[in-house]
């Protein structure tokens, strides 16, 4: 085999290629030969097959066949001759292939950058020690009871309203005609929650206890039951109670209860938990963020174009809404921190074991409520997905080990505090989505 290098600078290797005639027709044969063993034909013995014939009847499959070995054997047997390790699929470029010639390609490929040594020690990241105080579980509290919804009965009789809970019964029919699941008995809904389609939580108002009444509505066209969706339909409703939302709930042991805590001391104790549990995974958050920012920021080195071509493709399939310029900034962030991940793993043989696979299982699961099982069963019988995750757990790993070998600077500080933080802007612009959502 011949080589002629026609670059080689920086990450970009190309070469010219040649493997003589001799190689190539050994190979040809060898592979008819094969054919020819196991062949029936009729006039002829088994294994008897003349290798003319043979050619005649197989060639354009076993010429590509036997292209793709030579290629990829001579690509194999050079790279690691020569210590390279392409970052991705090198592209080759077939000039001359026929049989009783050379084969004569052209190949391209970028490789894998050196990643610089970095002493994570001389690395300071902040760790964050959350400060709880009788105000922080106050305000939680009065979070929880603002939220809450508590109904009682009425004091004296009167027609329904919105925020009223009503019991009721319901027939549907569709044409004149009963479909299926159109009816239910002691039903409940609190009117202006939207629980029901448009129109139908409407109607309802200004309807006493034991009144009954046809209301008329039509199903969305995207109704999730696409033999309801667009069709006009009447409902029979009898109310059979009405009870009326509590305009303040509070803060005291009926709430816990409802709540299903034992009392008031017991609420605290588990808001307490439930901070010290979310203050625990956002610090930890904010943490592997900042050492994700520094070493990216310290670790200089050329990133593979074709790399952060593929994953601003990859980017692009997933993200519809964002700007090149962002899904851009964004493929070149990930493919560095994956370069240097995987780098690091290597230095430090850091690998991954059977335990931290079933670990990465079960955390997916666990974002499943309810659907566990399946999603363990998804896995185990996917192997390309769950080599997906053992990447996911390998970074979880690698991340571990670069925040517990970087030097932390201790601060005392409470939730709002740690929101501060410019790590966290992301969950804090979700708190503040969901604030909005609830107070509407």
């Amino acid at each position: 085999m011949k080589i002629d290098e026609i670059k080689n600078k920086d990450l970009e290797i190309e070469w010219d290629v040649t493997i003589p005639s001799k190689t190539v027709n050994n190979e040809l044969e060898k592979k008819y030969s094969e054919i020819s063993q196991n062949l029936k034909l009729p006039g002829f013995r088994p294994g008897k097959v003349p290798i003319d014939v043979i050619k005649k009847r197989y060639s354009k499959s076993v010429l590509p066949e036997v292209l793709d070995d030579l290629v990829n054997k001579a690509l194999r047997e050079e790279v690691l001759k020569r210590n390279i390790k392409p970052s991705v699929q090198p592209k080759v470029d077939i000039k001359s292939f026929e049989e009783g010639k050379d084969l004569i390609f052209n190949v391209y490929f970028q490789t894998m950058p050196d990643i610089p040594e970095l002493d994570f020690k001389k690395i300071e990241i902040e760790k964050s020690n959350l400060v709880i105080g009788n105000e922080d579980v106050e305000n939680t509290l009065k979070e929880i009871a603002k939220k809450h919804e508590r109904f009682i009965p009425l004091d004296k009789p009167r027609k329904s309203k919105k925020t009223d809970l009503i019991l009721f019964d319901y027939d549907g029919k569709i044409d004149g005609k009963k479909f299926n699941n159109g009816s239910g008995r002691d039903e409940t809904v609190v009117l202006g929650s939207q629980k029901y389609i448009p129109g139908y939580e409407d109607q309802m108002e200004n309807m006493k206890i034991d009144e009954s009444k046809e209301i008329s509505v039509k199903f969305p066209d995207d109704y999730r039951e696409k033999k309801l969706a667009g069709k006009n339909a009447k409902f029979l409703i009898k109310v059979k109670d009405i009870q009326e939302k509590v305009d303040k709930v509070e803060i005291d042991d009926l709430l816990a209860t409802e709540l299903g805590e034992k009392d008031l001391f017991t609420l605290k104790e588990k808001i307490q938990e439930r901070m010290k549990n979310d203050f625990e995974q956002l610090s930890s958050l904010k943490m592997r963020r900042e050492a994700s920012e520094k070493v990216i920021t310290k670790l200089n080195f050329d990133i593979p174009s074709k790399m952060i071509e593929e994953e601003e493709n990859f980017l692009k399939s997933q993200s519809k809404d964002k700007k090149n310029s962002e899904i851009k900034k964004l493929a070149q962030r990930r493919v560095k921190l994956g370069l240097i991940i995987n780098s690091v793993a290597e230095k430090n043989k850091i690998q991954i074991e059977d335990s931290d696979l079933t670990k990465a299982v079960v955390e997916e699961a666990k974002r499943h409520p309810g659907r566990e099982k399946e999603v363990v069963e998804f896995y185990k019988n996917n192997p390309s997905m769950m080599n997906n995750l053992r990447g996911i757990a390998l970074e979880e790993k690698v991340m571990s080990f670069i925040i517990n070998s970087c030097t932390k600077k201790t601060k005392e500080c409470t939730m709002d505090d740690l929101f501060k933080s410019d790590f966290l802007k992301e969950e804090k612009s979700m708190i503040k989505q969901g604030k909005k959502e609830s107070d509407k």
